[in-house]
């Protein structure tokens, strides 16, 4: 096993304070849709459709990867949706900012093609991205180098559904 950094409550807790504020500033209305990156992604977007309650807006899953055996490389899409997203506010979901390249690549893609943009990440790296038209909200800041595991974040494959996120 690896050493907890985030508890599983301390994580929960901070997921249901995002969705209060995504609902308290009126982040997330009838004509938001959510890109859910694939695949840490999808643990964090559970869990954070479910502190949101009851929603009915469209959800995508979109992949990109910059990273090989845990060696960050040049970035490449995979999967983009191909629905005509124009007039609409998006919010991206994903489980970890750490470069910031999966996030820049996703606003340079889609910032043309939506009214609004915003992205949602359950961890953050301090600093993350410096460019001030991104509109970044995240759960949890960290600090550190460390290289994270569980609640989406995997390494190699392997942790990616541990309740608590822990270091390697």
């Amino acid at each position: 096993m690896y050493p907890c950094k985030y508890s599983r409550w301390r994580i929960n807790w901070r997921i249901r304070q995002m969705a209060r504020k995504l609902k308290h500033e009126q982040l997330v209305s009838n004509n938001t849709v959510f890109l859910v990156m694939l695949s840490g992604g999808v643990w964090f977007a559970h869990k954070l459709f479910d502190a949101l309650g009851d929603i009915d807006n469209p959800v995508y899953y979109i992949k990109g990867h910059s990273y090989t055996n845990n060696t960050r490389g040049e970035f490449h899409w995979e999967l983009l949706p191909e629905e005509d997203l124009s007039q609409k506010d998006i919010v991206i979901i994903d489980d970890i900012c750490d470069s910031g390249e999966t996030l820049r690549a996703a606003y340079a893609s889609l910032k043309d093609h939506s009214k609004s943009l915003m992205a949602v990440t359950l961890l953050k790296r301090v600093p993350c991205m410096n460019e001030p038209e991104m509109n970044l909200y995240s759960c949890i800041d960290d600090n550190t180098k460390d290289y994270f595991v569980g609640c989406g974040l995997d390494d190699n494959g392997h942790s990616r559904l541990l309740r608590y996120i822990g270091t390697c």
